[in-house]
């Protein structure tokens, strides 16, 4: 019946858009890059995001806490506060707050003393339940992107799994977080977001499309930059020379794709399989082995295959001020940086979460980040 749809969707329909997983070449071909990283500091658990304060301090997003990291490694770490949901997003505003995306909750801004002072809990007439990043404009706008009217941020499988039609939205607001607006809807899971290097756009990096969308900021225009990746797009920064950073949560596999297609297989799966042994991405991969059926990783003796077919993986990609991606650093399966939920410049450093193996990685991009 799926072969049979198909066929009748290419013939009503040739027109429409085949997302074939692209080849990992070019730009994105694979290399060990990622594993050459250095790891910072002790072991955080689940880290999400990271944000530079003006204080010259690290502030890193890791379950309902934020944590303030000081030292040459950021590896003296104290909780600046602690939160009525799930951290995820965090951005500094010119004016010291530390903005961040709570789960349930919406958008808060923190005083340099880690203390509430203001909120965003709605949009359009709705609540904000699934925030997921956000950025700062120079002129001090707020942009913030809410993934889904379904699922909140940490029920991210999920929501990829039931292949709803797209719910999420992009949401612009003051520097007081008033005057919020919905500027784009129907989103799929836009976990990625900022501003243009010439301030004219915002740029989205939408998972669940594995595509890059850009819209500008008057409201009157959005074009597609890139419209199909071969992993999940995660979270954007902005690099010095005008470029951009862009993480990926995970490849994407045709295994996957096809599980997705089979509407009664995925949600029967969903009903009766614990959710880290459904067959999907994964930010780990830590070879349990119930996994679904290995996909193709073990070797022998329990040997990976760096190169097998990957349940999680590490990918990082340098884009330029046109969004065309002009390098990227890999983690393959044998890897040990893996879901990547996040890559900012920290200084004259790149620094890396690596939300699959609870740590934080300096990258090895050289100085300035113009390597990458």
């Amino acid at each position: 019946m799926s072969l049979l749809g198909d066929i009748i969707d290419r013939v009503l329909f040739p027109n429409r858009e085949l997302h074939v997983i692209p080849v990992l070449d070019g730009a994105f071909s694979p290399n060990q890059r990622l594993d050459q990283g250095r790891r910072l500091g002790d072991e955080i658990e689940r880290p999400d995001d990271i944000a530079l304060g003006p204080d010259g301090a690290l502030y890193v997003s890791t379950g309902n806490r934020i944590l303030r990291c000081t030292g040459d490694d950021f590896n003296t770490r104290a909780v600046f506060a602690t939160l009525e949901g799930p951290v995820g997003g965090l951005a500094c505003s010119p004016d010291g707050r530390l903005l961040a995306c709570v789960s349930g909750v919406g958008l808060v801004a923190l005083s340099p003393v880690g203390k509430i002072v203001g909120r965003l809990e709605s949009a359009g007439g709705e609540r904000i339940s699934c925030p997921l990043s956000v950025t700062v404009a120079t002129d001090g706008a707020v942009y913030l992107t809410d993934g889904s009217r379904n699922n909140p941020p940490e029920l991210w499988l999920t929501d990829l799994m039931q292949n709803r039609p797209p719910s999420g939205r992009l949401i612009g607001c003051d520097s007081s977080l008033g005057g919020a607006r919905v500027s784009a809807d129907k989103l799929a899971w836009p976990l990625g977001v900022i501003v243009s290097a010439d301030g004219k756009e915002v740029w989205v990096a939408e998972s669940w499309a594995h595509r890059l969308t850009a819209f500008s900021r008057a409201g009157d225009h959005r074009r597609v930059i890139v419209k199909n990746y071969s992993g999940y797009p995660a979270r954007l920064a902005r690099a010095a020379d005008g470029g951009v950073w862009m993480a990926f949560l995970a490849l994407r596999t045709q295994l996957t794709e096809f599980v997705l297609r089979e509407r009664a297989f995925c949600e029967e799966m969903m009903r009766t399989v614990p959710s880290e042994l459904w067959i999907g991405p994964a930010l780990d991969g830590r070879l349990n082995p119930r996994e679904p059926t290995q996909i193709g990783r073990i070797k022998k003796l329990g040997i990976q295959k760096p190169w097998a077919p990957p349940r999680s993986y590490g990918l990082v990609a340098r884009l330029d001020a046109r969004g065309v991606a002009t390098g990227t650093l890999h983690s393959r399966v044998d890897g040990w940086v893996h879901g990547i939920t996040t890559v900012r410049p920290i200084g004259s450093r790149v620094l890396a979460v690596s939300k699959g193996r609870d740590c934080l990685v300096e990258l090895p991009v050289g100085r300035g980040a113009e390597e990458g």
